[in-house]
């Protein structure tokens, strides 16, 4: 894909937005643009995208769906 088939896609995208969503698309392209040719520190990346680097392995097969029992040590749910 060229980058004016991208742009064009990306425009048409922005014009089927709700209108209350274009302020936070610009701020995010505003955000693009000042980072451009520097390095991205932590804080500019979403938080939940960057939320796996702080997985730990528990060893326990059935946490998430366990969680309470683990957590609040209510009794194991049925499975």
């Amino acid at each position: 894909m060229s980058a004016q088939d991208l742009a064009e896609r990306i425009c048409e995208t922005i014009h089927s937005l709700p209108e209350d969503q274009l302020g936070e698309v610009l701020r995010f392209v505003q955000d693009l643009k000042s980072i451009q040719g520097s390095r991205i520190s932590e804080d500019a990346i979403a938080p939940l995208y960057s939320i796996h680097t702080s997985a730990v392995r528990t060893g326990i097969s059935d946490l998430a769906h366990q969680h309470d029992h683990y957590l609040y040590g209510v009794e194991k749910r049925d499975a």
